[in-house]
């Protein structure tokens, strides 16, 4: 269909989707959902199909249990939350439509602990004949309490940690039941699945920094970026780079406004879909100082439960603010990779695995910005200022 008549989550409920999913076999309601397409919208792009299935290969007789994550763990990317306050209804829909597609028998909508209006519209549309028991929770606060692992710990009433994987939540999620743990805008999905066979072919984005008209929309998926920006009323002034994916996403050239936003065409580019955020970056804008204030914030909000992700980060904090304060040396570049690999191979969730595309990026496309502060000890856009008068030094460094 053209994208202006095919559904879209943000147009309003689809009324009569739960009779008609509850009126469907299993298994044809399956096949509905690999031929819609749905890819997981929390930013892994997982086939939601086959997520289903491996829940329901585990069914043991024993209790299944389904979380919707609503928890917009990235603050500039409140897609959940609008999701909810505009069209509540297919998002309750969805969760029951998959509490039946897995067998579950109770549910959660998991919310951020500011998320009141969310809160209200879900209680307003929520009743007696969904066919699971729903149960609205609440997550601790900072970026790691959307973790899909984590945030199983925080309904164990524990602390909000990643956990070891495998053995995934479809096997041993809450409790060490069979869980199926799927983004609230992922689970909208369904009820449009169910009554029109739609086609999974729109995102929801939150475009923010330098544009006229900053706010959530909903682009077709492999929409340009530069269609996206477009559609927030464009650039408020001349750009340097626009940065994709949330506070774990990379900084791409301003230049590149060609690429795709779509799952494997922005991991092509080197970052990820993430929290879908696009963020325009302008011109004046230091990359090394950027990438520094991005590590800052990401050593901040880790777990801390795994070495690579808890120390990575902040290294990588170290180095880059040494960097733009005149202690850069030309082996700090070789150490940034090095410890960006360690991070992807060895962290335990997607948090630290996903941190080092900021690396990747910035290094690639902001080479000058790297190289004027490490061989000539100033800012290449006269804005930063020292903040480190020694380095920090580690006995084995490239």
């Amino acid at each position: 269909m053209p994208a202006s008549t095919a559904p879209r989550l943000l147009d309003g409920e689809a009324g009569g989707a739960l009779a008609r999913a509850r009126d469907l076999p299993v298994d044809d309601l399956l096949e509905l959902i690999e031929k819609s397409n749905l890819r997981g919208r929390g930013g892994a792009g997982y086939p939601f199909v086959d997520k289903i299935r491996a829940v329901r290969s585990h069914a043991d007789g024993g209790p299944i249990y389904l979380v919707a994550n609503a928890y917009d763990a990235d603050p500039g990317s409140p897609l959940s939350r609008t999701l909810l306050t505009r069209n509540a209804g297919n998002v309750l829909a969805g969760i029951a439509i998959a509490a039946r597609a897995v067998g579950a028998t109770q549910a959660y909508l998991y919310l951020h602990p500011e998320a009141v209006e969310a809160r209200a519209a879900a209680e307003r549309v929520m009743g007696d004949d969904l066919g699971v028991d729903l149960e609205i929770a609440f997550g601790p606060g900072g970026f790691m309490g959307g973790e899909e692992s984590a945030l199983l710990a925080v309904l164990e009433s524990r602390r909000a940690m990643a956990r070891q994987r495998p053995p995934y939540p479809a096997a041993q999620g809450l409790r060490m039941r069979p869980t199926l743990v799927a983004s609230a805008e992922t689970l909208a999905w369904l009820p449009l699945i169910a009554l029109e066979q739609a086609r999974a072919s729109t995102k929801l984005v939150s475009v923010t920094g330098a544009v006229i008209r900053p706010g959530v929309y909903e682009i077709s998926l492999g929409s340009q970026l530069g269609e996206i920006l477009s559609e927030a009323g464009g650039a408020s002034g001349k750009l340097k780079g626009i940065h994709v994916g949330g506070p774990t996403g990379g900084i791409l050239a301003a230049a590149r406004t060609d690429t795709r936003f779509d799952f494997d065409d922005l991991r092509v580019a080197g970052t990820h879909m993430g929290s879908a955020q696009v963020r325009a970056i302008p011109a004046g804008t230091c990359i090394v100082n950027e990438a520094a204030t991005l590590f800052a914030y990401l050593a901040k909000e880790s777990c801390a439960i795994c070495v690579p992700c808890r120390v990575g980060t902040k290294r990588v904090q170290a180095i880059l603010e040494s960097t733009y304060s005149g202690l850069g040396r030309d082996t700090d570049l070789a150490w940034l990779d090095e410890l960006g690999t360690h991070m992807e191979r060895f962290s335990l969730c997607g948090f630290g695995i996903t941190a080092p595309s900021i690396l990747r990026t910035t290094m690639r496309e902001f080479a000058d910005d790297y190289r004027i502060h490490i061989q000539e000890k100033r800012c290449p856009e006269g804005i930063c200022r020292p903040i480190r008068s020694r380095r920090y030094e580690t006995m084995v460094q490239p």
